[in-house]
């Protein structure tokens, strides 16, 4: 079978990138589809217009914003062939349409399915008007307890799935994108023959998830990992350097990269070169290549390449009005539909110590903000004297030479 990527001119905010140089679990999302196709035994041909396909055979087309999981493709070409018709690939709504931050991606949206640009051509005799063909994407969920007051659900409900389609048209739906892929490793795991559970438990001498988790790491080459770092269910490239203490749990970290001691990486994605330094810490966060963190908490953000995030800087990524998180596209506010959202940083953008993010806000590349002088102590005169600052007690007597 043959496939078709149909070109588009769309570019994605802050970065200017267009949708297939974006980057999902460190792969530009044309390497992601094109491997996945070539898995499946699906040729990608050269890039046409809509309108531009003439092929009497059997084929699919498909955006080239969309990013799907090779288990969504294969049961949605499995369905079509058994229907025998023409086949537009929708999602039943659900927790996975909940979570997947619809409003930022251009689909239709219809009460009982979403429309993805994905469609499935049969041999030519058989065509017809395209009909919506409905996938259940829900599989798993992973349940967080939370008080009542921060949610009326008293809980907070993600489901991990390995049956993923998401249209790239905002840097929101990059960074869910990633944490999908990354919760769709624990899928797999729940999905995984008997045997295959079995040989786990015994490599991990345990039956404790936890322990089994721990066995199902894959470290690169030429790695530096301290003996008293804890890593589970996470991809670590070669050459990575890992600290005392720290703690990489369901992420994925590209080579080269260093982690301090004391660092904490939970369902997070680092790109190649990137640096944490010592007591930072990323949650659900994605960093391009080159991305460099002193902050303490990076929560549910999506840092592009080369920018610096310097210690004390602050990502709201949670609203005390208690409605949800709202972001710029094509410059108006869209209702993300969550909850918790953080930041996107453009390329290149540095942030310096006490800067304040409010959530869902997004840096254009180049950027570097610091506080105002007012806020920073820039000099200090021998008697203590701080322009902006008032001192408030003299402590001791000290003679100064100068």
């Amino acid at each position: 079978m043959k496939a078709y990527r149909i070109k588009s001119d769309k570019t994605i905010e802050p970065f200017g990138d267009h949708p297939l140089d974006c980057l999902i679990n460190n792969r530009s999302l044309a390497d992601t589809q094109k491997e996945i196709l070539l898995e499946l035994g699906i040729q990608l041909q050269p890039e046409p217009y809509s309108g531009q396909i003439d092929n009497p055979d059997e084929h699919i087309f498909f955006e080239d914003s969309l990013f799907f999981s090779p288990e969504l493709m294969q049961q949605f070409i499995k369905e079509s062939r058994k229907l025998k018709r023409s086949s537009i690939c929708a999602i039943k709504p659900g927790l996975f349409t909940l979570r997947s931050i619809l409003p930022t991606q251009d689909i239709k949206k219809f009460p009982d399915r979403v429309e993805y640009g994905l469609q499935y051509m049969p041999a030519k005799e058989l065509r017809g008007e395209p009909e919506p063909l409905v996938i259940d994407p829900d599989q798993f969920s992973e349940v967080t307890p939370l008080p009542e007051h921060v949610t009326d659900t008293k809980e907070f409900h993600f489901p991990y799935t390995d049956s993923i389609i998401i249209q790239i048209d905002h840097w929101a739906n990059i960074w869910v994108a990633n944490i999908f892929v990354l919760f769709s490793a624990l899928a797999r795991l729940r999905k995984a023959s008997p045997l295959k559970l079995l040989i786990l438990a015994l490599r991990a001498r345990s039956i404790n998830k936890w322990k089994i988790l721990n066995k199902t790491n894959k470290i690169g080459r030429n790695c530096d990992i301290h003996p008293t770092a804890y890593i589970e269910g996470s991809t670590i490239g070669d050459n990575v350097t890992i600290g005392a203490g720290s703690v990489i749990r369901v992420s994925t970290i590209g080579s080269a990269t260093s982690i301090g001691s004391n660092c904490t990486i939970e369902f997070s994605v680092l790109g190649e070169g990137c640096a944490i330094d010592s007591m930072a810490g990323a949650f659900s966060s994605v960093m391009y290549p080159g991305a460099v963190s002193s902050t303490k908490f990076l929560f549910t953000s999506l840092c592009g390449k080369n920018t610096f995030l310097a210690d004390g800087v602050v990502v709201s990524d949670y609203r005390f009005d208690g409605k949800n998180v709202s972001v710029m596209k094509n410059g108006h506010p869209v209702d993300t539909g969550s909850l918790a959202l953080g930041i996107c940083l453009g390329h290149d953008v540095y942030l310096a110590g006490g800067c304040v993010s409010e959530p869902g806000r997004s840096i254009p590349n180049g950027v570097r903000i610091a506080l105002e002088k007012a806020r920073t102590i820039g000099k200090c005169g021998l008697e203590g004297d701080i322009p902006g600052y008032q001192r408030v007690k003299k402590i001791a007597n000290h003679d100064v030479k100068m």
